[in-house]
């Protein structure tokens, strides 16, 4: 199971985030990218460069999740690739 630590917030709007998170297992680790829609709706990048892409482009993530409980259980059972 992955340790997930907060990097850092950025707050778009007082209820749009988007959220650095690191996470660690067994010595890997990867950095992922949270945009947080008004606590309705989650999406997940892999790279700093998809994020601004779905800023820049309109590119959707390939996922995305519709509460917070999916997303944490999602970012816990992750494969954090070496």
């Amino acid at each position: 199971m992955n340790l997930i630590t907060q990097v850092e917030t950025t707050y778009l709007r007082s209820s749009r985030t988007i959220e650095k998170l690191e996470l660690f297992d067994n010595n890997k680790k990867m950095i992922c990218y949270i945009y947080n829609y008004e606590g309705n709706h989650y999406r997940f990048f892999e790279s700093q460069n998809s994020l601004e892409a779905f800023f820049k482009y309109g590119n959707e993530p390939k996922l995305s999740f519709e509460n917070e409980f999916d997303l944490d259980t999602y970012l816990l059972k992750k494969k954090i690739e070496a």
